[in-house]
């Protein structure tokens, strides 16, 4: 090819020009799409990576019910070429004077594992010094660097700590809580941590280690979550169990002895007693039967069980994988049918640029030129459109998507940012689709022209004929259509091929928008069937057991009080096999007649209202969807420090938040085999005023029993912001929805006006005005908008409720409806969209030079 052919290539580009960048603005818009949303995934598994390699997270952990001495330390002590560890000693406290629960820690000496990550301030340096989760001052906004902090808890627990008075130096994060909500289950108060605090070595009056984490080396360097990580963590769980089995009998053994060196001089004193006076003494008696007591406990002690846990029984680390595969699965379907929406466009401009060539191609072949070098400049046309609009793409869509939907979960966790990687598989595969959709619908256009001979090429090809339409059989219709209403439909069925690609086009366009505004309807509806339509209570009390008179009154005093239903309330742990182990709150009313004042049990789709029985529970719709358990089936649930028990499903209700498990009392009784301790109360409110309701819970604090008082609207206001920035996401879906709309409609109402110019000239040169010679185009293209509307809708349907399968967290269940006015949006933006190119293109047809668009080549 000579240097004059290659101008004649760039000149097709220059004089091409709003369709070159038409191509490359799609090839840009679905490699952006595709390329972003296929590293996102990868990109915070990486950050999540760094984040626990440079923190040190432990791999395993250890527990026992009589706590870990110097004994188990010494036994690991012993593979310390395979093994770092690190003792823990920690409290769980029921804070009365600020209403949390916080798991206060000693901070160890010297951070070999779980290190803090400090978000401000410092780590404490004196004793009176500490540091609290970033958590605290999310749920306190009056703690800051500086402020004191006071430990005020039941006598009991007050007599542990050395000190209760300390000066916060610092806020953290912990790579043991990557979530931004939830710090675990507890045995004490409400059931669950609202936060974490450490403190220096020596403060809390402990004589065993609570916790021992350890942190295998041959997992150093291992990729977290994959296949080869949890092949080593059997083995090495499996290896921990086989070194700590003999603590077990020697902790026994040394408890006992304890024991029996504790009740030594009581032996010894019944003993000198027997020598001294007659058997069957009442001194003697007492002592004897004193003894038998003691000797009897020293026998009890059980041996002790060993608790094992790994990184998968920590909820926030196993769902913020299961979050990224949600997005990797987002990123298999979403941007496929981004990129098919632009291959579907890019034929049919190939197409149009093929046979505005012919002339070229004829004059070329009769020239000499081969069908290789006819055909190149299509291949170069389009190549270099493939490979800039890829370019663009893979930049903007690596560095952009990949932040934007991170930052939308960062409101969920507290991860450091992530860093942009570029994977070249993916890029590979994003390009490969780019030339396809270029230099493969030309070479498909191509194969007939190529093989034409130049006398044909030179000819134009002739138009398409008009054919007779079922329509006009309909005589009473067709007779009431004008003129332009008839040419419009003829012309309609006339370009089947450009009717396709514009409904489905627009389809796919209307699809993504309605899948973006259905996403903030998803989400928005959460909080508003959550706490306005199941839940009717307004606080939560939870006391230290049965509720007593004095609790009863301080409880219904208050002249904001309306009513309350006493209940058993606990946190339950569910575990299955494929399945995170998930946290409930098990619910178990005193009156269970009287429930459904307090909490609606419905059926999602019916609406059909559940009653308690007295041979089964009731869950929510998506703990049975996690488990796959239907009406009927059974549920493992475990209680803090008890056996697994198991439970039949009675019937399963619509809930958006958590989960719950609701049992009636006789129910409680079959299964746990005792009567249920009614130790919380579910409080309704006479007003909303949150002032009002702070000062309610103030009150109840300061009675003897009452460990904690949660208010609705605070959890409302805090669990609830994290969705907020969710609509990030949304704004995402709707601006790449929409952008996409815009091109593809713009390129094909300049292919549809190419094509038509002469007859369009034709009837510019009869009389038409301007106005009138848009119509005859945009009538057809409002047409064929409406179309696309319409399958649109349906197209969005199916899309959003897969997406949402897809991006649903384990704890949340996002309301599947979507309102009409969503629908009313999308198609209004359609259209809107669709106006702005009528306006583009009245502007184009109002300079059609007539004279060279009429001139035959005949």
């Amino acid at each position: 090819m000579t240097p004059a052919y290659f101008k004649a290539i760039f000149r097709e580009i220059w004089r091409s020009k709003a369709r070159f960048i038409s191509i490359t603005l799609i090839i840009f818009l679905g490699v952006a799409f595709y390329t972003g949303i296929r590293a996102t995934g990868p990109d915070m598994l990486q950050a999540a990576d760094d984040y626990f390699n440079r923190q040190s997270l432990a791999t395993n952990s250890v527990q026992s019910t009589m706590g870990l001495t110097n004994s188990d330390t010494q036994a690991l002590a012993q593979h310390a070429s395979q093994v770092t560890y690190q003792k823990v000693k920690y409290l769980d406290v029921n804070q009365l004077n600020n209403n949390r629960v916080v798991r206060v820690a000693e901070l160890p000496a010297t951070q070999k594992l779980n290190k803090l990550r400090v978000v401000s301030g410092r780590l404490p340096q004196k004793a009176n010094e500490i540091v609290l989760d970033t958590q605290a001052q999310r749920l306190q906004p009056s703690l800051k660097i500086g402020s004191t902090y006071k430990i005020v808890s039941t006598k009991a627990l007050n007599q542990k700590f050395k000190r209760r008075t300390f000066k916060v130096v610092g806020f953290v994060n912990s790579p043991r809580y990557v979530e931004n909500v939830s710090r675990g289950v507890t045995t004490v108060g409400k059931g669950t941590l609202d936060y974490f605090a450490y403190v220096r070595p020596q403060t809390l009056k402990l004589n065993v280690a609570t916790r021992i984490d350890v942190q295998f080396k041959n997992l150093r360097g291992v990729t977290p979550y994959t296949a080869k990580y949890k092949r080593l963590n059997r083995q090495n769980t499996a290896k921990l169990k086989r070194w700590l089995k003999p603590q077990a009998k020697l902790r026994q053994t040394a408890l006992q002895k304890q024991a029996t060196q504790k009740i030594a001089p009581l032996a010894q004193a019944t003993a000198a007693l027997k020598q001294q006076v007659p058997a069957g003494t009442a001194q003697l008696v007492k002592l004897e039967t004193q003894l038998k007591a003691a000797q009897a406990q020293v026998a009890a002690i059980k041996t002790p069980t060993y608790i094992y846990t790994d990184r998968s029984d920590n909820p926030g680390y196993t769902e913020y994988h299961e979050n990224t595969q949600r997005v990797v699965a987002l990123s298999t379907v979403f941007p496929l049918f981004f990129i098919a929406i632009a291959a579907l466009i890019c034929l049919t401009t190939m197409t149009r640029m093929v046979e505005e060539l012919r002339l070229q191609m004829g004059t070329l072949k009769g020239l000499g030129y081969s069908n290789n070098a006819v055909g190149s400049e299509f291949m170069i046309y389009g190549g270099l459109a493939a490979l800039l609009g890829t370019g663009l793409g893979v930049i903007f869509g690596v560095n952009f998507f990949p932040k934007f939907i991170a930052q939308a979960y960062g409101s969920m966790y507290n991860l450091p940012a992530i860093s942009v990687q570029y994977l070249w598989t993916d890029i590979g595969v994003a390009l490969a689709i780019a030339l396809l959709c270029t230099l493969g619908t030309a070479l498909v256009v191509l194969r007939v022209d190529l093989r034409s001979l130049p006398a044909q090429l030179l000819q134009p090809k002739a138009p398409k004929a008009g054919k007779t339409l079922l329509l006009e059989r309909w005589t009473g219709f067709w007779r009431r259509l004008s003129f332009n209403h008839k040419i419009t439909l003829r012309n309609l069925f006339r370009y089947k091929q450009r009717l396709l690609m514009t409904v489905l086009g627009i389809a796919g366009c209307m699809a993504m928008m309605i899948t973006g505004f259905g996403l903030k309807d998803s989400i928005g509806d959460i909080s508003t069937k959550q706490f306005n339509e199941l839940w009717h209570y307004d606080a939560i009390v939870t006391r230290t057991g049965t509720e007593t008179k004095a609790q009863r009154t301080t409880i219904s005093k208050p002249s904001l009080y309306q009513a309350s239903l006493a209940l058993k309330s606990a946190q339950v742990t569910i575990k299955k096999g494929g399945v995170a182990e998930q946290t409930a709150t098990l619910g178990v009313p005193e009156h269970a007649a009287n429930l459904n004042k307090f909490v609606t049990l419905r059926s999602r789709t019916t609406h059909q209202k559940y009653t308690l029985s007295q041979s089964g529970a009731i869950i929510d719709e998506k703990l049975a969807k996690l488990y796959g358990v239907k009406v009927g089936d059974t549920l493992p649930i475990k209680l803090a420090g008890q056996t697994t028990k198991t439970i039949k499903v009675a019937a399963i209700a619509e809930n958006y938040v958590n989960h719950f498990v609701y049992l009636s009392p006789s129910y409680y009784r079959q299964v746990f085999g005792k009567q249920p301790i009614y130790n919380s109360n579910l409080v309704q409110f006479t007003n909303k005023s949150e002032k009002r309701a702070n000062a309610y819970a103030n009150t109840l604090l300061k009675q003897t029993g009452i460990l904690n008082v949660t208010l609705m609207s605070t959890e409302k206001n805090t669990n609830f912001k994290m969705f907020d920035s969710m609509n990030l996401v949304v704004l995402i879906f709707v601006i790449s929805a929409g952008a996409l709309a815009l091109v593809v409609l713009y390129n094909l109402t300049n292919i549809n006006v190419s094509e038509r110019i002469r007859e369009l000239s034709t009837i510019k040169v009869l009389g038409f005005y301007d106005g009138e010679v848009t119509m005859y185009i945009f009538r057809e293209n409002f047409i064929l908008t409406g179309l696309g509307i319409i399958l649109g809708c349906f197209l969005g349907n199916w899309l959003h409720a897969y997406i949402l399968q897809t991006a649903e967290t384990n704890a949340l269940m996002f309301s599947p409806g979507i309102h009409p006015i969503s629908y009313v949006y999308s198609a209004l933006l359609t259209v809107a969209f669709s106006l702005i190119v009528m306006v583009m293109m009245h502007r184009k047809l109002k300079h059609v030079n007539m004279l060279d668009a009429l001139k035959s080549v005949d």
